[in-house]
């Protein structure tokens, strides 16, 4: 899961943070024009855009950057690490939301719904496993990945919510180019899954400042 950067910065392209800050964000802003509905009509009154963190959420828990763009239209069907890293099997209601600094960070929310908690925790279990193993856009040969980040946040509102973070930083042999922050947040409440995936040059979001997105996410579930 993650996000264009084209040439911004040397650092964006040496590390293949720019692909993987493509990958989730901006094909959002790709398919803007799209329907994001619901993906059954039975379902329809299962999810509500109000359980979407918002542009200025996002902004308050990252004000260093200038988040500004929310994009509310688009399932966002290009992810870092494919639709297995959003979602599970049998989904039965979907929604995504966008949100950039149309610079060099990008983020996204997804949250399906399931016909069942037992099917939905299969979907969490799934999610989380994909984003451990996923190798897609690896980085170039002059960076090293590895994960800083693989902890449960507690949350107040019934909910199970695991962060994942990604460090993308340059080998002595470049140590000119920009570092790559992607993390993850996928919280279970209910039969509902929440996935929140950013990407930003640089360590990215503060972990205080992320957690607290990620319960706010969390509190807006229903059951």
């Amino acid at each position: 899961m993650r996000f264009v950067a084209g040439g911004m910065r040397r650092g964006v392209v040496a590390t293949g943070a720019a692909s993987a800050v493509m990958a989730v964000g901006l094909s959002v802003l790709a398919t803007q024009g799209a329907d994001a509905g619901t993906v059954s009509a039975s379902s329809a009154t299962a999810l509500s855009r109000s359980q979407l963190v918002t542009v200025s959420e996002v902004k308050k828990a990252d004000p260093r950057r200038n988040w500004f763009r929310q994009v509310d239209r688009g399932i966002l069907p290009k992810t870092y690490c494919g639709p297995a890293s959003t979602e599970g099997k049998r989904v039965s209601a979907r929604m995504a939301r966008g949100f950039t600094d149309e610079m060099d960070a990008y983020g996204a929310q997804y949250i399906s719904r399931y016909p069942n908690a037992a099917t939905a925790r299969a979907a969490y279990n799934s999610i989380i496993a994909t984003l451990k193993s996923c190798t897609y856009s690896k980085p170039a040969p002059t960076h090293a990945r590895k994960i800083t980040e693989n902890r449960v946040v507690k949350g107040a509102s019934g909910d199970l919510t695991q962060v994942i973070r990604w460090y993308d930083y340059p080998k002595p042999n470049d140590p000119g180019s920009e570092a790559g922050g992607f993390p993850y947040a996928v919280t279970l409440k209910g039969r509902n899954v929440s996935v929140l995936a950013f990407s930003e040059m640089g360590p990215g979001m503060p972990a205080p400042n992320f957690d607290k997105l990620a319960r706010q996410a969390a509190a807006k579930l229903s059951r």
